[in-house]
């Protein structure tokens, strides 16, 4: 009898323990860079190994699977980028992102870096528009005198309160145009966060999500250090598809991937008594196009917002007989073509393309004008400059270095597309902290001259940000305008190509993986 009293009060126990459980659902997405409409993605068939190709996206989608898992009982966050990708975000500088947002319902955005990309006042001017809370905790502007967002929200769903810290890429300035920026301070992440923690927690928050457009190595960072207070960082910035979510000392973290073709689904059971979450299960659902869910009233209202544009866009200008890729660390057919372009356009030695200036793969299949805004969002200027063979030879070994020792600590390496430029390298011998590691660097079938003076055409944002890509080096670098901009330069190539099957070259070798 004693023993059956005992199980007794134990099933008790646990059943009172569950009811007192709260749960909570977690919908998000991130860097949805202003993909408002359906698109076109392949993969493999698992019997024949051919491409499947389907329709996934969109804000049609997004809204559709939005209404679809929303509850009462749900949180809705958006992990920002959600500007810059497609024209519309362009000829109208984010606005119509917001408009788009507005219909939403979410209840909280964290500012992404390319919410900057119209300027910090384009910003600010657009913002005036938004309906939701947005946020950034540690990009403040000087002539404002304020935060560009809140520093925080607290919501409360089912009971319990989630106090939501906003964090924008704290390297914004190293992957901004200077220009757009100057008005801006970057607080020091650690203070931010320490402070807003201790403020959402003084208000009564049960649970802490940090909304982070940081990346996903510099979110495993702050739940390194963090790891005692935050809960939950819900991400983007690195495109991180994580269909379970990733656990660092207890910190649940995660990610939707990139251009709405996934919709983040994180549920939850709170412990409100003890301000835990006491079981988390995350997994990503496909925004598949589907009659069934798509809300064709929110697709109607990217129609409309697109329809001025769209005859100047849908302009068949040539054909695709392979697939471009877009790649921002490997050598890629899309990037070398390029890099190409800008070469022979400009009459210069060398072409550079960074990886992650290319924002779309594209599949074989007429090429539209729209495509090719897609593919060079920024609308970049073209710019030349003219080095000696030993400079360029620098330049390119620190160029080396500053890669390898991203992949050294399981970062992401942006890669130089180039065309003209053929090198090879050793990175065992770099990165045993050998200097003599450049195996061999010609410009078409000729060895680099250190005497020699070259021209290298590539865009302003790798001009401006020369130490990132380069290093320091003891030439003084002159930038020329060329009065082009990247988007025109690449459309006026495919037309005179007309039909384009470029595949990939090796013209960047690391001997030691041979």
């Amino acid at each position: 009898m004693r023993i059956i009293l005992i199980l007794l009060t134990a099933i008790f126990a646990f059943n009172t323990y569950a009811q007192d459980l709260k749960e909570v659902t977690i919908l998000h997405w991130n860097d949805f860079h202003a993909r408002n409409q359906p698109y076109k993605v392949s993969k493999k068939d698992s019997v024949t190994g051919e491409p499947v190709y389907y329709w996934v996206g969109g804000v049609g989608s997004m809204t559709g699977y939005l209404n679809k898992y929303r509850t009462p009982n749900s949180l809705v966050l958006n992990a920002g980028d959600d500007f810059q990708g497609t024209p519309i975000s362009n000829f109208t500088r984010g606005k119509s992102q917001i408009e788009i947002m507005n219909s939403y319902n979410i209840d909280a955005f964290v500012l992404g870096n390319h919410e900057f990309d119209y300027s910090q006042y384009s910003l600010d001017s657009a913002l005036g528009l938004a309906k939701f809370d947005y946020l950034s905790s540690n990009v403040y502007m000087r002539s404002q005198n304020k935060l560009m967002g809140k520093p925080y929200v607290i919501k409360e769903i089912n009971g319990v309160k989630f106090g939501i810290i906003g964090l924008t890429l704290p390297d914004l300035f190293e992957t901004s145009l200077p220009a757009n920026v100057t008005d801006l301070v970057m607080l020091n992440v650690d203070s931010v966060l320490t402070f807003n923690i201790n403020e959402v927690k003084s208000k009564g928050a049960d649970v802490v999500v940090l909304l982070s457009h940081s990346g996903l190595d510099e979110d495993k960072k702050i739940a390194e250090k963090f790891h005692a207070d935050l809960d939950i960082i819900v991400g983007g910035h690195s495109h991180s598809t994580l269909f379970k979510p990733v656990r660092k000392n207890g910190v649940v973290i995660v990610q939707a991937g990139s251009y709405g073709r996934n919709l983040g689904k994180l549920d939850l059971k709170i412990d409100t008594q003890k301000d835990t979450v006491a079981d988390s299960y995350g997994a990503l659902i496909e925004t598949v196009l589907d009659s069934a869910i798509y809300d064709k009233n929110a697709a109607a209202k990217v129609d409309n917002l697109i329809a001025e544009y769209l005859p100047q866009l849908s302009v068949n200008i040539g054909k695709l007989e392979v697939d471009w890729r877009a790649s921002y660390s490997d050598e890629s057919n899309l990037g070398q073509f390029e890099a190409d372009a800008f070469r022979m356009k400009t009459g210069a030695d060398i072409g550079f393309v960074n990886g992650g200036g290319l924002r779309k793969s594209l599949l074989k299949g007429d090429i539209l004008v729209g495509d090719i805004w897609e593919i060079n969002p920024f609308g970049n200027e073209i710019q030349t400059i003219t080095v000696s063979g030993k400079t360029l030879k620098q330049m390119m070994k620190n160029n080396i270095k500053i890669r390898l020792e991203k992949i050294s600590k399981g970062e992401g390496a942006e890669l130089l597309h180039n065309s003209g430029l053929t090198y090879s390298y050793d990175s065992k011998k770099a990165n045993e902290g050998s200097d003599d590691f450049i195996v061999s660097m010609n410009i078409g079938s000729a060895e680099v001259n250190d005497d020699a003076m070259y021209t290298i055409a590539t865009n302003n944002y790798v001009l401006s940000q020369f130490k990132k890509f380069f290093g320091e080096i003891s030439e003084p670098i002159t930038p020329k305008d060329t009065g082009w901009n990247d988007r025109d330069l690449i459309i006026e190539v495919v037309k005179e190509t007309g039909v384009i099957n470029n595949t990939v070259e090796k013209r960047v070798v690391d001997v030691s993986k041979q």
